[in-house]
């Protein structure tokens, strides 16, 4: 290793000391490496074994050190319990509810991450140490660090060396290398074509010695036989044979530094960049500037060579020659350094204890792991963790890379052992965190439950780790210190992705399995602590001589890094016992920071402008040249000690040490070199990768969509909002949504108004003064999918399309409706028109299909009895398939139903057969399309119907019902083990005609994890499949429900009445005699005494319920909004659905917009299967005041 001065404190001046012989073992013993390591990993394995045994034996209880040193001013060792409106549970809690809710996108976030981190990973390591790279760890023990033993003892060998500047990173300029080869030639004496083999093998007389020629020089060099007197030197001029003819006939120098980078002196060791200059800029791995040339003497202590260098420099210094500025001026280097350089593998006792820590770490993973019964997949759950500490790993290098920290020093084995053990701990952590929530909660609940609960917990003992490296770094020999600072990138990447990457695979693995009846029966820990009164105060030194202060994975992976740690620190300082390794951290933590001494050559950085200080320099050099001078002066040993002098330093006369933009630069030559020519395909990779993430979650998790219904926290009741939209003169008597917040309105005022109820949206009138097109009066109104067109059906025998973003008219098509409002109303689907037919079916059973771009127009008669309900049947493709025709499905006066289906050949009817025998006809039907199957509503029950085999799949006892008030929703489809179709829960509501109820039904099956099967109950299915008939049933029933309607997130919202108003009402009709007509302002303008009292806002609430029977009730007079100029309300107008968590209701000529919780408005396909919650389009009941309806 080559040698130069340091700044060190460590710094003295050189002692007089006998001459010994080279490598002379009596006056500097081989280091006790073998011995002392196995004394130090023995402990640390002890340590780390006994960590993770008490691990196993406590792993329920999670804490950190930091609550053991906490523990005389809190009286217990136990984490605190943070209270649930504490803010950094909240925080945590609800990043785990949104996280649990899209591990999808949490998955991916993590995997983006880890592909941008991973992917420079081999553009930014390299095993040749020269090319601008940084180095990999081997199997080995490096360090080259000032010696901390005895410095009375005799060092091995003496280092000298010059550095030549030029210009400010210019000293590959020819003349420069040429003054460089004077200088030399100066020092050594003659050096072209040098070659010490050549001499004479037989020693002259050592008085001959003063005066040093050429042969006896070569002669005494160490490749002709180590003795007291050998020496070699290293010289960036040995490129060129030490030749100036060869220099200034370089056209391409750059050219010939590159390609020499491998060439070997007469010892064999390599002329690597690194030792022969300093201040290097590396491009495309390739060296383009140097800063110095070094050129390095090491000798043995009694070596001529070296006392002809010292007296050479001291003529040259004597001689002030105008070419260059020596410093030090007197050419005497005083000042030196004892260092020590280390090359040492691990042996096979080494690689045992490793061996054993890994095993020992691996049997208590497998053992925690055997203890979790509540896991779909244990191998999936290995691999996710193996992964994740892999990851974190692979991560920390990259890091490490950019930022220069040299990861050589230790051997590569160790890196994993110290993350994996503080890994497994949060990972436990969370995973029994997960196992106490109760186990009927849904996946989100329990996910924001157990992180909430052990969220500070990873973040105080991650912190608490962090600190802890952050003392040890400034402690510990700058090896350790790297490896420390390799640590807490490692663990603060753990902790992300424990957060991001195992957090959304657990609540994928929970979700599939949720946990089984096992869990229930499993004891459970019991939470509450002793109350104050009843507690008596027990001190620290009690605790410890009672027993009572607990050991447990709580400290595992602390416990096993410090020791790591301080192993690895006593292996770097074996010359010194144990004793004196503590007496010098205590004397460390005692003692005041000094400033150490400034030398000439520290004060020469700053005079000189060196692009990189001779210490800096010395800390970048790599193993392997350490391991070949180790080969040369000790084969046989591990370590030297080096005596290294301060550096002779000359600037050329007539340099600029000015900076350039050729300085050394912040980050690594790599990294730089990466980002110029990898940026392209990095990114297209990281595209690619993550684009392939996603198909292959997709594809494994299509039947699993995120579950709104159930992911509602259970102590969070939804936020109800009403927003009031003003426009309309007049009463609003029709209203068409859609799931992208477009809601168009009609008023009696012959206004159609489009709004958009996304925030920040506005409204306009439908209509242009330059058309002639008057759609009035208007019978029914439709909103295509994507929003863009809104058809009109006008009482005028006409369709017109209004196109909503451009605000003009589109194409009309003639119809023939006779003024009546039709069964439905809809666009159908067609994947070869632009704008997509439009359906009209009759009460008559005549359906029309109109296709507006080429004015045709298809008719089928559905049924030749008179409809009573008629209903869109339109499935969503699920892969692999590639979904059933459009369909209508209708219901007659006569009882029988039929599907319409749209084929190549065109529209058929069928007819699906019905028992009669039941105990009424049916009286409506119900899509399910997302089950490919539909409600038949009776009297007194509900059949599910599969739509290709018209086979009933169930039959629910239902109360009789109001018609046209079923709804239905039910969790997202799922993929039994059977092949069949699969539901977590299933529910029917609807409001009793017996009595003024709305009535929910709610199915799940009776354990924890099983699926509602649709298949054969005589056809044999798996083990967690359920048959309707092990189903349990819920039923929750809303009082005076008014009009509702069930939102897509699984919760039932309506508006009614307050009982207030309503008794108000009944009492105003027994002492009034006329009659009250709605006009502006809150009474009754003709009779201004008149006690009637007209509807208001103060006279409605909002109320919503749950699937788990979750019940809220606000005023709508909270959310008023409104103007002086809206109309008295006697009755409700039309409601519609708007979107997964909104509904518009029409009330008055006000536009109420209804929303539970944060409404996006994303459309159907964009986000979760909209089509797993359906509702019936509401037809309300006749009241007093609209009971002469009339069409617009």
């Amino acid at each position: 290793m080559l040698a130069l001065s340091s700044t060190s404190q460590h710094k003295r001046t050189t002692p007089d000391s006998k001459h010994q012989p080279w490598g002379n073992t009596t006056a500097n013993p081989l280091p006790r490496s073998t011995t002392c390591m196995t004394m130090l990993i023995e402990p640390f394995i002890a340590t780390s074994t006994a960590a993770i045994v008490w691990a196993g034996k406590v792993a329920d209880s999670p804490a950190s050190m930091i609550w053991y040193l906490l523990y005389p001013f809190r009286g217990t060792t136990e984490p605190p319990v943070l209270d649930a409106k504490h803010p950094i549970r909240t925080t945590f809690t609800q990043y785990g509810y949104r996280a649990a809710r899209h591990p999808v996108i949490v998955l991916l976030i993590s995997v983006a991450t880890a592909a941008t981190l991973i992917y420079p990973f081999p553009f930014l390591y390299t095993n040749s140490f020269m090319n601008g790279a940084s180095n990999l760890p081997h199997h080995v023990w490096t360090s080259a660090q000032p010696f901390e033993g005895d410095y009375s003892i005799t060092p091995d060998v003496v280092m000298r060396s010059i550095w030549v500047h030029g210009s400010y990173m210019k000293a590959l300029q020819p003349h420069v290398l040429e003054a460089a080869l004077e200088i030399q030639d100066e020092l050594l004496g003659s050096t072209q074509n040098f070659d010490p083999r050549r001499g004479s093998k037989d020693l002259p007389q050592e008085d001959s010695y003063e005066q040093l020629t050429p042969e006896i020089r070569d002669q005494l060099h160490a490749v002709n036989g180590l003795r007291n007197s050998s020496w070699f030197f290293h010289s960036p001029l040995q490129y060129w044979s030490c030749s100036r003819q060869n220099i200034a006939e370089d056209q391409d120098i750059l050219s010939t530094v590159n390609e020499g980078s491998r060439l070997s002196t007469s010892v064999n060791v390599t002329l690597r960049h690194s030792i022969v200059f300093s201040g290097k800029r590396f491009e495309d791995h390739r060296l383009i500037a140097a800063d110095a040339l070094v050129v390095t003497l090491i000798h043995m202590l009694d070596s001529p060579v070296g006392r002809h260098w010292e007296r050479k420099a001291q003529e040259i210094a004597l001689q002030k020659s105008a070419k260059w500025r020596l410093y030090p001026p007197d050419g005497q280097s005083v000042e030196s350094t004892l260092y020590e350089f280390r090359f040492q593998p691990l042996n096979f006792q080494d690689d045992l204890f490793l061996a054993t820590a890994y095993s020992l770490t691996a049997l208590y993973f497998a053992f925690s792991l055997s203890k979790l019964r509540a896991l779909k997949s244990r191998i999936g759950l290995i691999l996710a963790v193996v992964s994740q500490i892999a990851v974190s790993i692979m991560s920390s290098f990259t890091i490490c890379a950019i930022l220069k920290i040299d990861l050589s020093k230790i051997p590569r084995e160790t890196y994993p052992l110290v993350i994996l053990t503080v890994g497994l701990e949060n990972i436990f952590r969370l995973i029994n965190a997960v196992i106490m929530t109760p186990s009927q909660a849904p996946t989100a609940s329990r996910m924001s439950d157990a992180l909430g609960k052990t969220g500070h917990v990873a973040l105080a003992g991650v912190t608490q780790n962090l600190l802890i490296l952050w003392m040890l770094t400034k402690m510990v020999s700058p090896g350790v210190a790297a490896f420390c600072k390799f640590a807490a990138i490692a663990l603060t990447f753990d902790f992300f992705y424990l957060l991001t990457f195992f957090l959304a695979v657990l609540s994928v693995d929970v979700r599939r399995t949720e946990l089984r009846d096992s869990l229930n029966r499993s004891p459970r820990r019991a939470s509450k602590a002793p109350s104050p009164e009843h507690q008596s105060k027990q001190t620290w030194a009690d605790a410890i001589l009672h027993g009572d202060a607990p050991v447990s994975t709580r400290v595992a992976g602390t416990v096993v890094m410090v020791s790591f740690i301080i192993a690895a620190q006593w292996h770097f300082f074996d010359n010194e016992s144990i004793l004196q390794t503590i007496s010098r951290f205590l004397r460390h933590l005692r003692s005041e920071p000094q400033r150490p001494r400034q030398s000439p050559v520290s004060l020469l950085s700053v005079d000189v402008n060196q692009a990189r200080t001779p210490t800096a320099w010395l800390q970048m050099q790599d193993h392997e040249t350490a391991h070949e001078v180790i080969q040369v002066i000790k084969p046989h040993a591990h370590s030297y000690i080096a005596r290294v002098y301060d550096p002779l330093v000359f600037v050329l006369d007539g340099s600029d040490r000015t900076s350039n933009r050729l300085g050394v630069r912040r980050f690594l030559p790599a990294f730089y070199d990466f980002a110029r020519h990898q940026t392209t395909p990095f990114i297209i990779t990281v595209f690619i990768l993550v684009a392939a993430v996603s198909l292959l979650m997709n594809y494994l998790l299509w039947d699993e969509v995120q579950e709104d219904e159930e992911e509602e926290r259970p102590k969070d009741r939804p936020l109800i909002s009403v927003k009031s939209l003003n426009g309309h003169a007049l009463d609003i008597v029709l209203l068409s949504a859609s799931s992208e917040g477009i809601v168009a309105s009609v008023g009696l005022d012959r206004w159609i108004r489009v709004w958009n109820v996304r925030p920040g949206g506005g409204s306009y009138l439908v209509g242009d003064p330059d058309s002639e097109i008057d759609p009035f009066p208007v019978l029914a109104m439709a909103i295509d999918s994507d929003s863009n067109w809104l058809a009109i059906l006008s009482a005028k025998d006409m369709v017109v399309l209004w196109n909503i973003p451009e605000r003009r008219w589109g194409l009309t098509a003639t119809v023939a409706v006779k003024g009546r409002t039709p069964a439905a109303f809809f666009f159908g689907d067609s994947s070869t028109e632009l704008i997509n037919p439009v359906i009209i079916v009759r009460h008559n059973g005549l359906m029309t299909e109109l296709h507006m771009e080429s004015s045709d127009h298809t008719e089928l008669r559905i049924c030749r009895s008179p409809l009573v309900c008629a209903r869109a049947h339109f499935e969503k493709a699920i892969p692999p398939s590639t979904g059933a025709p459009p369909r209508i499905i209708t219901s007659s006066k006569s009882g029988c139903v039929h599907i319409a289906s749209k084929t190549d050949a065109g529209w058929t009817s069928v007819e699906v057969p019905c028992d009669s025998n039941r105990d009424s006809a049916v009286l409506g039907v119900l899509p399910l399309a997302v089950l490919n199957s539909f409600l038949a509503i009776r009297n007194h029950s509900v059949e599910l119907i599969d739509t290709d085999t018209h086979r009933v799949t169930n039959t629910f006892d239902t109360k009789p019902m109001k018609p046209n008030t079923l709804r239905c929703f039910h969790s997202s489809r799922r993929r039994p083990q059977c092949g069949s179709v699969g539901l977590g829960n299933f529910a029917l509501a609807y409001t009793s005609a017996e009595g003024d109820e709305c009535i929910l039904q709610f199915y799940q099956p009776k354990r924890e994890g099983d699926t509602i099967c649709f298949r054969d109950p005589y056809t044999p299915g798996s083990k967690t499949c359920c048959i309707w008939t092990e189903t349990v049933e819920q039923v929750h029933t809303v009082q005076n429900p008014g009009d509702w309607e069930a939102l897509a997130i699984g919760h039932l919202v309506g508006i009614r009445k307050c009982e207030s108003a309503i008794h108000s009402i009944e009492t105003s009709h027994h002492t009034s005699n006329g009659s009250v007509l709605r006009r502006r302002g809150p009474f009754d303008r003709r009779h201004p005494n008149s006690s009637v009292k007209q509807e208001s806002d103060d006279d409605w609430e909002v109320w919503s319920l749950s699937a788990r029977g979750e019940q809220t009730t606000t005023p709508l007079s909270q959310h008023r909004g409104i103007g002086n100029d809206h109309l008295l309300v006697g009755g409700l107008g039309p409601i519609e659905k708007v979107g997964k968590r909104s509904l518009a209701v029409g009330l008055g000529n006000v536009v109420k917009v209804i929303a539970v919780g944060n409404e996006r408005f994303d459309s159907v396909d964009s986000g979760s299967d909209e089509g797993a919650f359906v509702g019936m389009k509401s037809s309300r009941r006749k009241r007093s005041n609209m009971s002469r309806r009339r069409n617009i």
